[in-house]
């Protein structure tokens, strides 16, 4: 059915600054027929894509999957750790004892919490640097060398 000029020009919009321009049409039955056309052959193609799983499963397994391995759920094997990282506690433990014992300072006496300023810690690390410790005296004099021609002394025990 052809229409009219008049039904034509009544879908024509025209805008504030004079552009013309129709009204859309969407034809809805075609869109719900690619839509539903598209979710039947995605459906085959999961029932087809399960099937051939299936089979190849059954070629490569025709006993089943294998037994399941004796050291798995242990919680290293070989050099890795197995443990999921929510159930591993090694870390927090070891954070947790070096976070207590920086809290808990250094001192004479036990439970007595001393902390050197930093200014006096960069002081004595700077004093360490400039004036290090002696060198250790050597506990034994070494013994004279014989004259030529004589024996050496034997060792005293």
């Amino acid at each position: 059915m052809k229409k009219t000029q008049v039904e034509l020009e009544s879908r024509v919009i025209v805008g504030a600054h004079g552009v013309a321009a129709e009204e859309d049409h969407l034809v809805m039955g075609k869109v719900v027929g690619i839509g539903v056309g598209s979710l039947v052959i995605f459906a085959v193609g999961i029932v087809w894509a399960y099937y051939i799983q299936v089979r190849t499963m059954a070629d490569i397994q025709p006993d089943g999957p294998p037994p399941r391995p004796a050291a798995m759920g242990q919680y290293e094997v070989g050099i890795v750790n197995q443990r999921l990282f929510e159930q591993d506690w090694h870390a927090e433990d070891k954070l947790s004892g070096q976070d207590q014992a920086l809290r808990a300072g250094w001192g004479d006496q036990p439970g007595v919490k001393q902390h050197p300023a930093i200014d006096a810690a960069m002081k004595t690390v700077i004093e360490q640097k400039r004036n290090p410790p002696p060198a250790p005296a050597p506990e034994t004099a070494p013994a004279p060398e014989p004259a030529p021609g004589q024996t050496p002394p034997s060792p005293q025990q």
